[in-house]
């Protein structure tokens, strides 16, 4: 009789351990976490790059790090109205996930304590209506009158499905691995999820198959981005990357382009912005937006509240500005000679405007650039003045391609000069015969595109990238009347607006911004007023206006013309024609 009343006890006891603890797995944070509606597009997504880019407090971190939850414990997310959201990763076996941080302290201070410990940026509270314990809504009056009433969410990964640490620093919390539990769906023997700890300062690790890579932030080599890119390839795994740019480098830039290209379906950014994260309050938000503004002006609060990119000391280029430098200005007071003209012309470069044409020749990102001198009379001194007024800029296109492209810029004008940048025109690419400025040239050749000194080639421009770039700072320089030497009509040079603000200068490996510029860039535009400013070709005026007709207009031509008589560019039709 007592061992049947000792076990009924043991019965009970476990039976009230096992309704505690489905209660508490009720009560987790990734089950009662909702993301706001503008928010769901991070858990949405299933790009094999993903850029989650946000301003101060948008957060941007804690939905990546909720969504490195989910993948990682295998919990379903549920969207703002409760519906599930579709799972991305495999359920059957183990992950791997690697957490790349700028240094050690980014380890323990951001990713331990968003995943591993309880955050007040997370609250639950009892709702009134069911008694449940939900996620906490402070911009609903019910909540945020109940303050006091909620408590912390648990850890976003429990500390009951994590079976073992090694630690770098335990009293810093810095962890090199976190070993999950197996799940019962793994399979006997089948070890457990595997959470890497990296800081970006050291070499990234090779030869290893990885499922997700978060990084958070900025980091210190820009170059590891490809490595970590091909870790993913073997197991169609994915990069999150969480980032406020107020540092910016070439590989987030890269990433951000390829994100914004119609043509990446499988990059994608999502934005957050400060002021529209409800978890702080309307009058916060307000405040901490005037103080920004007050601070920095308009491009301070564009900086930290909606992510937008901040170049600062690693732009080659720090004094360009579309604003500054665009002609005519946004206020015509400001108008100097060239700027009147330009004006004058409805915002077009006038006709006795010497022009050139400047190629950066490729297959994968090639551009033209197109320039124009104007007369010495309105320039205020004896220096060459320039204006870009348009650009070609067609990724992944070969000669004939760019050509047609830009026909419309070379009709109903004559062109001084045609450039090419002389390091790529000397090339001569595998299975072709010819050299890439042999095969531009026949190309211009067969469009009836030419220049007055160089007719359908091109004069070779100087390949010295240091002397270009000073040249180039020269020339973008305020003058003592307050305008540059070069301007730019943004309205038709968009292209080579966003490079010359993206332009970066090289970081060293002991993380020194080095004067010149980073490798890998996308900057054909940089390159081709590079050849120019190298040029400083002298103003010459332009002889009568010719137009480069069509391939229909010139066969036209050919065929209806009689033999012997005068070559016009008319073409008769009608009755009596012949």
């Amino acid at each position: 009789m007592a061992e049947t009343i000792q076990g009924q006890d043991v019965l009970r006891r476990r039976f009230a351990l096992g309704i505690s603890e489905r209660a508490r797995r009720r009560y987790e944070t990734l089950r009662m976490f909702r993301p706001l509606p503008h928010q769901e597009r991070v858990f949405k997504s299933t790009a094999s790059e993903l850029v989650v880019r946000g301003g101060n407090r948008s957060g941007k971190t804690v939905c990546t790090s909720a969504e490195i939850g989910s993948a990682a414990t295998g919990t379903d997310l549920h969207d703002h109205k409760g519906k599930l959201i579709p799972f991305k990763y495999p359920k059957d076996r183990p992950l791997t996930i690697w957490l790349i941080g700028y240094g050690e302290n980014h380890i323990g201070d951001t990713f331990h304590r968003l995943l591993f410990r309880r955050n007040p940026e997370m609250r639950m509270i009892r709702d009134l209506e069911t008694d449940m314990w939900r996620a906490y809504r402070p911009w609903s009056k019910a909540d945020s009158s109940r303050l006091n009433d909620s408590r912390m969410a648990p850890p976003i990964i429990p500390a009951r499905i994590i079976e073992n640490w090694a630690w770098k620093d335990k009293s810093k919390r810095h962890f090199n691995i976190c070993r999950l539990k197996p799940r019962a769906e793994f399979g006997k023997d089948s070890p457990g999820t595997v959470i890497h700890a990296f800081t970006s300062k050291g070499e990234p690790k090779m030869g290893d198959p990885v499922d997700i890579v978060w990084i958070d932030e900025r980091i210190m080599f820009a170059q590891h981005y490809t490595e970590w890119q091909a870790r993913i390839a073997d197991r169609n795994g994915r990069i999150i990357w969480s980032v406020w740019p107020g540092n910016v480098n070439e590989a987030l830039s890269r990433l951000i382009d390829r994100a914004q290209d119609e043509k990446e379906k499988d990059v994608e950014e999502v934005v957050l912005r400060h002021s529209e994260n409800v978890f702080i309050t309307k009058k916060q938000r307000e405040k901490v937006i005037r103080s920004w503004l007050s601070q920095g002006g308009e491009e301070e609060v564009r900086s930290r509240n909606e992510g937008e990119l901040v170049y600062g000391k690693q732009r080659v280029y720090p004094t360009f500005s579309d604003k500054l430098h665009r002609t005519p200005p946004m206020e015509s007071d400001d108008d100097d000679k060239i700027d009147k003209a330009i004006r004058k012309n409805q915002g077009k470069v006038p006709k006795d405007w010497m022009r050139v044409m400047v190629l950066d020749p490729g297959h994968a990102h090639p551009g033209m650039l197109f320039l124009a001198v104007p007369p010495p009379s309105l320039c205020p001194d004896k220096e060459c003045h320039a204006v870009v007024y348009d650009e070609t800029y067609a990724p992944d296109s070969d000669a004939d391609r760019q050509v047609t492209l830009s026909m419309d810029k070379f009709s109903g004008v004559t062109f001084e000069t045609f450039f090419i940048d002389s390091h790529a025109a000397r090339h001569t690419p595998m299975g072709f015969n010819k050299t890439v400025r042999e095969q531009y040239t026949d190309t211009f050749r067969r469009h009836n595109v030419q220049s007055r000194t160089t007719g359908n080639s091109f004069r070779l421009a100087s390949d010295d990238v240091d002397a270009g770039i000073s040249l180039v700072r020269q020339m973008l320089a305020m003058q003592a009347n307050g305008r540059p030497r070069l301007r730019c009509i943004p309205e038709y040079t968009p292209n080579f607006n966003r490079q010359m603000v993206r332009y970066q200068k090289r970081i060293s490996p002991q993380g020194h911004v080095e004067d010149k510029p980073a490798a890998r860039q996308i900057d054909p535009m940089c390159d081709c007023v590079r050849y120019f400013a190298c040029a400083q070709p002298t103003y010459k005026k332009p002889p009568g206006s010719t137009i480069a007709g069509s391939s229909q207009y010139r066969y036209f031509q050919s065929m209806w013309r009689p033999s012997g008589e005068k070559k016009d560019k008319a073409i008769y039709a009608g009755a009596g024609a012949r």
